[in-house]
């Protein structure tokens, strides 16, 4: 069994530039109320411009250590797929090398485990010399999301939002905030983003905590019991819409520039949709 994900990315206008194929001879199964999708040994591609990619893969025993229900997790599977650092063409990374920057998309499959809808791990990203740590840029290509991100002083959590995001959004964590993405529909969700290059993302926090604050059950949100102290759940927007992909910023790379230096957030923001 494989599954195979070929895309085919035109500037356009529209999202229809986009043509995913997706093969996923797909093994369902119905276990104690838990749809799992396992698609095992997957043999996976991603043509992005004339260059292929292949994924990092995230397993749900990768994921045990911050779900709700780890002991109802009966089977493993393949819960996501990372294609890290892709570009449509040397020149295009060239650029993106020399702003300091990363493109990264992921696709995550439907599924729940005991009840929670399939997510990322979650991780915070460290701080520079200004004392904030480098924001992120999302966008849903296809499919639903739910962000949750929170911000984190001294070992509390101090504020927490859920983001709900759907084709075309655009998604901003801000410095100082961890986050996490969930798939809480029936359909494949992909995702793009947009992140400095020079660091490594801090799991830790959520390691140590089993997951983020508040976990995403049945389409309620749940408090993670785990934290000492739980912020309310604000319910934030997402930061934009753009109709075309947002890898194609590339060619205004400057816009982008808050990514890498975070010194310069507020400002780059306010700047970001007057170009």
């Amino acid at each position: 069994m494989f599954a195979v994900f070929i895309l085919f990315p035109t500037p356009c206008t529209h999202f229809e530039f986009r043509k995913i194929i997706m093969d996923f001879y797909l093994g369902m199964q119905k276990d104690q109320k838990d749809l799992i999708f396992s698609l095992p040994k997957s043999t996976m591609e991603l043509q992005f411009g004339d260059l292929f990619f292949k994924p990092e893969i995230r397993r749900a025993i990768d994921l045990k250590p911050v779900l709700a229900f780890p002991e109802k997790l009966i089977s493993d599977f393949e819960a996501y797929y990372m294609f890290r650092d892709i570009y449509e063409s040397d020149e295009d990374r060239e650029a993106i090398t020399r702003a300091r920057l990363r493109y990264d998309f992921t696709i995550i499959p439907p599924a729940e485990i005991g009840g929670e809808n399939v997510k990322t791990y979650g991780h915070y990203h460290p701080e520079n010399s200004f004392g904030l740590t480098y924001p992120e840029i999302y966008q849903v290509i296809e499919g639903e999301a739910l962000f949750i991100i929170q911000r984190g002083e001294w070992g509390r959590v101090l504020d927490c939002v859920a983001i709900e995001a759907e084709k075309g959004d655009l998604v901003l964590v801000p410095p100082n905030f961890g986050h996490v993405t969930i798939n809480p529909t029936e359909e494949v969700l992909l995702t793009s983003n947009w992140v400095c290059r020079d660091f490594t993302s801090i799991y830790e926090p959520y390691t140590n905590l089993r997951g983020a604050c508040y976990y995403y059950l049945g389409g309620e949100w749940a408090k993670n019991p785990k934290y000492s102290e739980v912020p309310p759940l604000r319910f934030g927007k997402p930061f934009g819409r753009m109709k075309e992909e947002m890898y194609y910023l590339v060619a205004e790379i400057e816009r982008l520039e808050f990514l890498s230096d975070p010194s310069k957030f507020s400002e780059s923001i306010e700047k970001f949709w007057k170009k």
